[in-house]
């Protein structure tokens, strides 16, 4: 240990001299940023048989000081940020506005905790499913990607595909926000870190979503043992692809502010090249956070302050940036930041069925538990050192429940059509077509995928049924499973034909009997929703009515491809029950739209944003009754584009998760 409690660094990679650089082109972003003293971290990539590449010894002390700094800087920021969610900015905060009292509950930290719990209740491996389930037992909170993969989670669809198919918002904050609590459980360890990110993103986002909780999560983790602020970027930088939005918007932000120095400056540059008219797109407020940490100049209150008042998500830019620096100095946080907020873990109302720690201290203490199973577990080059008993903290902590998380953890690139169904006793996944959508009459080949992930052979039987009306291709499977092996079974299921109504849930159902312990799973079979097309001369007032040849279109989610030229939609959808419906038809062109032949909205097809608690003009609120409905939707003329249909309740902002579809003009024949 070296003098001042720092963390203690040694090299020793197989085939080289101590002291030699690491060297292994995909993780060294650069000889500079791999060039790391005592204090430093890279990314490291363990092979078999090379032998380790590091050894990071990290006092429990500091570590337990960074952790506590990251949770209270979060609040900090957080608190500061929430009144101003969504404002456009330049905004002009210097300090807390209105002065709080405690901390505001904000999801950004809700989420974590969530996390936590169920992974003290489940046990390791971190992996996406135990998280999946977490969202619909705990997570009342529908906005945006929250929203659609819960839906998606209903119908049965579960990561990477929940986060994927169907999802207006894969590049939203959403995921990016809760990347602490693996920078915690994972410090100095960035690559850990951003494996356990990936587990995490993929519920409810898929490419710039995930990308970003990856890179935050990695320059988290490497915050706990580098100091350095651009060798910590480009760490960051070097996890994700250097093409995607994310990685250029960043890299745009430093190249600007380098230039100039000046926030307000960059901040229009940013916007103006990587902005988008969703005030939560990733791209834009991780830039922002970027550009509030070089504005800072090692202020604590100076850097998040001018993170918020950039304006955007700045509950997320402020919390984000917070945390960071709280790791990076917990001594940065003025008692005049921390007093009016208090130490109580505040959570927000729509987080249900929790136990959470009482202060944000007890809560330090939980994951500093689990971090050291975690570093075990997935054995880490990092250890902490001296840690005490933690006995409180540990009460509860389940042990892991296999051996090994080989098989299991997500590959990358991350793919977007499987669902994975159960961890134990095997790991078990559903690999949709592309479109993960199957089309009423059309047959689809599906995979279901077996892992062994212990140490022993298993003996197993796999049996597979489909819903009633659909026809199904498969054999029965008896096989041995070698340890660590991996088979495949393929499936073809054939759904019922197009004149037949969607029903929301079509389960698929696997009786999987593994050394005579029958483990009965099923998973979602989705179905492309039904929409009659034709085209118009002209948009009228009067509803228009679909013509006997109009168009079949087999959309695959609630998007699709809009032809040039104008034209009219038709379908009709039951609701299982009365509700405020929030009915969203957007476009980018004129839309008209209509409930039942009834005229009850228009607009000029500005607003792009697929959300049902922030639609704006594009949404309409009605009582609407249980029962069939016919949704009439006319875009006027133009090129190409995407029509985006919804509903959703507009009381709660959930997506009406069970509402079925038919073909409107099949229908009408058979009334």
């Amino acid at each position: 240990m070296v003098a001042g409690g720092a963390a203690t660094r040694v090299w020793a990679r197989a085939g080289t001299a101590e002291g030699d650089l690491p060297s292994c082109g995909e993780v060294c972003p650069s000889p500079a940023t791999a060039r790391l003293g005592c204090c430093s971290v890279a990314r490291r990539i363990r092979r078999p048989g090379a032998g380790p590449l590091s050894t990071t010894v990290i006092p429990f002390e500091t570590y337990r000081r960074k952790a506590l700094g990251c949770w209270l800087g979060k609040a900090v920021g957080g608190t500061l940020g929430g009144p101003v969610e969504g404002q456009g900015g330049p905004l002009r905060l210097t300090f807390y506005d209105p002065a709080p009292d405690c901390m505001l509950p904000n999801d950004d930290l809700d989420l974590q905790v969530v996390w936590l719990e169920a992974l003290r209740r489940r046990g390791l491996p971190v992996e996406r499913r135990t998280l999946a389930q977490a969202w619909l037992e705990h997570i009342h909170l529908w906005p945006d990607e929250y929203g659609v993969a819960c839906r998606n989670l209903t119908m049965g669809l579960y990561p990477p595909a929940s986060g994927a198919f169907d999802n207006g918002f894969t590049a939203g904050m959403g995921s990016a926000i809760r990347s602490e609590l693996w920078a915690c459980l994972a410090p100095g360890d960035p690559q850990l870190a951003a494996t356990l990110a990936r587990e995490d993103a993929c519920v409810d986002h898929a490419g710039e979503g995930i990308h970003s909780e990856v890179y935050l999560a990695t320059l988290e983790s490497a915050a706990f043992v580098e100091s350095d602020r651009e060798t910590l970027l480009d760490l960051a930088a070097a996890a994700i692809p250097g093409d995607c939005r994310v990685a250029r918007a960043i890299a745009d932000t430093r190249q600007w502010w380098a230039e100039s120095g000046d926030w307000l400056k960059v901040r229009e540059q940013l916007l103006q090249v990587h902005g988008r008219q969703n005030f939560t797109d990733v791209a834009q407020n991780l830039a922002i956070t970027v550009l509030g940490w070089l504005a800072g100049e090692g202020d604590f209150g100076k850097a998040i302050c001018a993170a918020v008042n950039c304006g955007k998500d700045t509950d997320c830019t402020g919390a984000t940036l917070g945390a960071l620096l709280g790791i990076l100095d917990p001594d940065s946080i003025g008692e005049d930041w921390l007093k009016p907020i208090g130490r109580d873990l505040v959570l927000s109302a729509g987080i249900v069925g929790m136990h959470p720690a009482a202060t944000l201290d007890e809560f330090t203490d939980q994951v500093a538990a689990l971090a050291l199973d975690v570093l075990e577990y997935y054995d880490s080059e990092v250890s902490l050192s001296n840690a005490p008993s933690l006995k409180d903290a540990r009460e509860n902590l389940s042990p892991p429940r296999h051996e090994r998380a080989a098989g299991i953890a997500l590959a990358t690139p991350t793919p977007t059509n499987e669902s994975l169904l159960v961890t134990e006793p095997l790991a078990v996944t559903l690999v949709y077509p592309p479109s993960v959508a199957l089309t009423p009459g059309q047959p689809a080949n599906l995979t279901v995928r077996l892992v062994n992930p212990t140490e022993r052979a298993l003996d197993l039987c796999l049996d597979v049924r489909a819903p009633d009306g659909w026809q199904l291709e498969t054999e029965g499977t008896e096989l041995v499973l070698a340890a660590g092996a991996t088979e495949t079974v393929a499936l073809t299921v054939v759904p019922p034909g197009p004149e037949r109504s969607r029903p929301y849930s079509n389960p698929l159902d696997l009786w999987l009997d593994v050394e005579g312990l029958l483990c009965p799973l099923s998973a979602g079979l989705v179905l492309t929703l039904p929409w009659r097309r034709w085209r118009l001369r002209s948009l009228a007032d009067d509803c228009p009515q679909p013509p006997r040849g109009a168009e079949l279109v087999e959309a695959a989610g609630h998007f699709q491809p809009l032809p040039d030229g104008s034209q009219a939609f038709a379908s009709e959808v039951k609701l299982p029950f009365p509700c405020t419906l929030r009915y969203i038809a957007q476009a980018p062109r004129q839309v008209r739209v209509w409930l039942d032949g009834e005229l009850i909205n228009q607009h000029d097809g500005t607003h792009q944003v697929p959300a049902v608690h922030r639609a704006g003009p594009t949404g309409r609120d009605l009582l609407a009754a249980r029962g069939w409905h016919r949704l009439t939707v006319a875009v006027g003329d133009g090129k190409g584009g995407e029509l985006f249909v919804g509903l959703g309740d507009g009381e709660s902002w959930d997506w009406l998760r069970q509402a079925e579809w038919r073909d409107p003009l099949t229908a009408a024949l058979n009334r």
